[in-house]
């Protein structure tokens, strides 16, 4: 049984390659999601190589975030694997999908980081309908220009720079009910060194990448559980 199981999830590898090479990318996409789904995860080299080449597919149809986020989980798994230099290539230093320009990027870090202390004020933790999502927006966006014009954000690194979002506040208008907003965030601690983790350490997994582009990185909000 086991044996015919796994004929079956290399069956399905084989068939995500073969669709990649016919630039098949929507059958590619579906048969590397089952080749990744079935992989145990204890063989942590071929799991590696199952999301790298997922991860091609993804950016073949347009899905860029989840693409740089199958990269991330497999560069942790084998950090000194082509997914490595891939996730280097394609995503920026706060581990999202890299854009055109630097001030793109800080600006996309920004408002994730404030539409999920937005959502998390509110009860079911999303929004209600286009006008909510609107509106945050739009104040997102002036803060942020304000923001920029009155801090040297050009001027810092990428650690620097996500400390002051995250100490960024937004006056967001009390569009419904809302709940009290948490007292503060997750503090992710280094035993080893006895020290909580910064976002310039090396990341805790051992991946060798900085905290902030590993197991620290910014999912954006259209970012699953899964890819």
């Amino acid at each position: 049984m086991r044996a015919a199981r796994t004929d079956e999830t290399n069956f399905e590898y084989r068939k995500g390659r073969r669709a990649l090479a016919s630039h098949d990318a929507a059958t590619a996409l579906r048969a590397l999601r089952s080749a990744v789904a079935a992989c145990p995860a204890t063989d942590r080299a071929e799991l590696a190589r199952r999301l790298y080449w997922l991860s091609i597919a993804l950016r073949r149809i347009g899905k860029d975030g989840l693409a740089v986020k199958a990269l991330s989980n497999a560069q942790r798994l084998a950090p000194r694997s082509r997914a490595r230099t891939l996730y280097e290539r394609f995503a920026n230093g706060y581990g999202m999908p890299k854009s055109s320009c630097v001030e793109h990027d800080d600006y996309r870090a920004f408002c994730s980081i404030q539409i999920r202390k937005y959502l998390e004020r509110v009860p079911d933790g999303r929004f209600a309908d286009q006008d909510e999502i609107d509106t945050v927006l739009t104040m997102i966006a002036d803060a942020w220009l304000k923001l920029y014009a009155s801090t040297a954000i050009s001027s810092v690194d990428c650690d620097e720079k996500l400390r002051i979002f995250r100490e960024a506040g937004v006056a967001f208008p009390a569009l419904r009910e809302t709940r009290a907003a948490r007292p503060g965030r997750v503090i992710v601690a280094d035993f080893y060194r006895g020290r909580t983790q910064r976002t310039a350490d090396r990341c805790l997994c051992g991946s060798g990448l900085p905290y902030r582009m590993c197991c620290g990185r910014i999912r954006p909000l259209y970012e699953s559980d899964t890819v």
